[in-house]
């Protein structure tokens, strides 16, 4: 709506004084074309992620600085307090040079996010956690991330009385990244193979050949996974099926057994894998029986003819007090429950893929601080296949 508004002037008539006085409106402030309820106007047209900033300035004729302006002026969330279990990580936002990745921090009881920051570099995050008070610093015991050292290398610089803990997943992501390497290289080499023999044939036949993928090549692209995934998590299929590069009604196991004849290694990788699998999915909850069975484990580790996990010891003897500190059993809220869950950066990891959705469906942000303030707004509104709220 559109307001013509005629204020009134008074000046004294006696002609020594001429003083003026002009009129007041308690609802717009002086010198504004716009009244004061616009400002919370344009405020709560920010909760829907949908609209731009153009689009609001526009809606309340105002300009796209002035948007911003108010949103600046009344929007200020600070962040929760610290808890005893918090857990870190980074999320790829890349909105300037210097918020390429975002560092996030969450209540792992909750899952809530306390705050989220620009950067994950020492000149955003020293600053940050050198202004939070000591008392509160002193009060997380658990500091749960990746195996990045300058997460672990927090609890010295900033939280006295709290303990490192590194997730479980990216350790066994450590040893399937490590295997799939060695897969991706054999992959290479009997493409190689298969390339050097085409050409062999174009010559004698002195015209272009086109081969098939090998077994070899074809079964490591499209079977590796028999490696890689936790044999637990495998669906083994007894009834044969019909494989159209093998001409043959094969199965699961027949996959399994051809892939471990093409190269014996991949048998070594898959059972030494999977007993540190094993290992890492028993003991939750008795850290002191997970240290035992580590030292175990290191040692035929150590003798294995494998050379990935050999150099798997030295991440382990590195990392071993963080990784037993993972076996930790505390409390967690979850649909309306509390029970007891390990430690982990699960429920973070989790939360990185949303904060990419709310980039997503904003079209972006140059704006860092927007982009953190405007998607915890109290009553955003989200898309239906995306209903997070910060």
């Amino acid at each position: 709506m559109i307001l013509i508004l005629k204020q009134r002037r008074w000046r004294c008539t006696n002609p020594e004084c001429l003083y003026e006085m002009s009129e007041s409106f308690k609802f717009v402030n002086k010198q504004r074309r716009t009244t004061n309820a616009a400002d919370m106007l344009i405020v709560d047209a920010y909760r829907n992620l949908l609209e731009t900033s153009a689009f609001i300035a526009k809606r309340f004729h105002v300009s796209d600085s002035h948007a911003h302006e108010v949103f600046d002026l009344y929007v200020k969330l600070d962040r929760l307090p610290l808890t005893d279990a918090i857990s870190i990580d980074e999320v790829h936002l890349d909105m300037d040079g210097d918020c390429r990745y975002a560092l996030i921090i969450q209540d792992f009881h909750t899952g809530d996010p306390i705050d989220l920051l620009r950067s994950r570099r020492t000149n955003v995050t020293g600053s940050y956690f050198v202004s939070i008070p000591t008392e509160e610093c002193r009060q997380v015991k658990y500091l749960i991330s990746d195996m990045y050292n300058p997460y672990i290398a927090y609890v010295k610089k900033y939280f006295p009385n709290a303990v490192p803990v590194v997730d479980s997943f990216h350790v066994i992501q450590w040893i399937t990244r490590s295997i799939d390497s060695y897969i991706r290289q054999l992959i290479k080499k009997y493409r190689q193979r298969d390339r050097e023999y085409q050409d062999k044939l174009s010559f004698e036949q002195q015209s272009l050949v086109t081969l098939p993928p090998s077994d070899e090549v074809y079964l490591l692209q499209k079977y590796r996974w028999l490696i890689l995934a936790n044999q637990s998590n495998i669906r083994y299929r007894n009834n044969p099926r019909m494989d159209a590069h093998f001409h043959a009604l094969m199965n699961t196991y027949d996959y399994e057994d051809a892939l471990f004849r093409m190269d014996s290694n991949l048998w070594d990788f898959r059972d030494l894998k999977e007993k540190y699998v094993q290992f890492n999915s028993c003991n939750g909850g008795n850290p002191i029986q997970a240290r035992a069975e580590i030292t175990v484990l290191v040692q035929e580790f150590k003798e294995s003819r494998q050379e990935i996990f050999r150099d798997f010891v030295s991440l382990l003897e590195k990392y071993e007090d963080p990784i037993i500190n993972s076996f930790i059993m505390v409390e967690r809220i979850g649909n309306g429950k509390i029970y007891d869950a390990r430690l982990s950066n699960g429920p973070i990891e989790s939360m990185n893929r949303k904060v990419k959705e709310l980039k997503r469906l904003g079209r972006g942000f140059r704006n860092f601080e927007h982009f953190t303030v405007k998607h915890n707004l109290p009553g955003s509104q989200k898309s239906a296949d995306c209903p997070y709220q910060a």
